[in-house]
């Protein structure tokens, strides 16, 4: 068993030696052909400047057949615009005639009850002011529902709730006890109605009063009741002396012959 591995080992060294001979014998030819023929100079900035005018001229091309494609700026955004311009709370004029469901709770104003727009008043002057609406939203109002001062002059009012349930599509008339500003000029104050969470909702409910000085209503009613009556004077009456003497026309008779 032995021999046989050492005849096989000396048969792979002898192939090796025999495949290395080869080698050389033939390194040594190709040796000697390369020396009977001029080597070549390779110029190799010449072979990168070539490859570059080549991909150069290649973009080029592929540029002119493909324009470049323009993308458009993008526009600015209308509906941001829109958004930004738009108040957040809007509020619609208690004098609009046009009223829509916006939900659980809404209003419409109906009309004013007591003092109309332009009231005159004296400074400090008392009064209440009431309001018709109608409840156009989809939710009952109760007793925890107020009217609540807006905006412009509050008067001195205060919050005031509801007085009775109000159905959807029920009206209902709602009051605010105020006192007009104690400085002369006209004022306006806007009322709001408000639910049980304290939220604002519905149309505004307007007070507008022109404050004019107490001398000013006195006089006037003063003038009118001081005016002089124009009485006709009596006739005098003329008095005729009565004729007590009526003479008497008696006819006297002749007796002809």
């Amino acid at each position: 068993m032995q021999s046989n591995n050492n005849r096989s080992m000396y048969i792979i060294l002898g192939a090796a030696v025999l495949v290395i001979l080869i080698g050389i014998i033939i390194l040594l030819a190709s040796r000697s052909s390369g020396n009977n023929r001029a080597t070549p100079t390779i110029d190799v900035d010449a072979i990168y400047t070539a490859a570059y005018q080549t991909i150069a001229v290649e973009q080029t091309a592929q540029q002119a057949s493909n324009p470049p494609t323009l993308t458009p700026a993008p526009s600015p955004s209308v509906t941001a615009e829109v958004a930004s311009l738009a108040p957040l709370n809007t509020l619609v004029l208690a004098s609009s005639t046009t009223g829509t469901v916006q939900g659980c709770n809404n209003s419409l104003y109906i009309s004013d009850v007591t003092i109309p727009d332009n009231t005159v008043m004296t400074p400090g002057q008392t009064f209440t002011k009431t309001w018709a609406v109608q409840n156009t939203g989809t939710c009952t109002w109760n007793t925890s529902y107020k009217l609540a001062f807006a905006f412009g002059t509050a008067m001195n009012g205060t919050p005031t709730a509801v007085p009775q349930s109000v159905a959807p599509g029920a009206q209902a008339q709602i009051s605010v006890n105020l006192v007009a500003p104690s400085t002369l000029g006209n004022f306006t104050g806007n009322w709001r109605l408000q639910n049980d969470q304290g939220q604002y909702f519905g149309t505004l409910l307007s007070v507008v009063i022109n404050v004019v000085p107490a001398t000013a209503t006195t006089t006037s009613a003063a003038a009118i009741s001081s005016t002089p009556t124009n009485t006709p004077k009596s006739s005098p009456t003329s008095t005729t002396p009565a004729n007590t003497n009526t003479p008497t026309d008696t006819p006297t008779s002749t007796a002809t012959p």
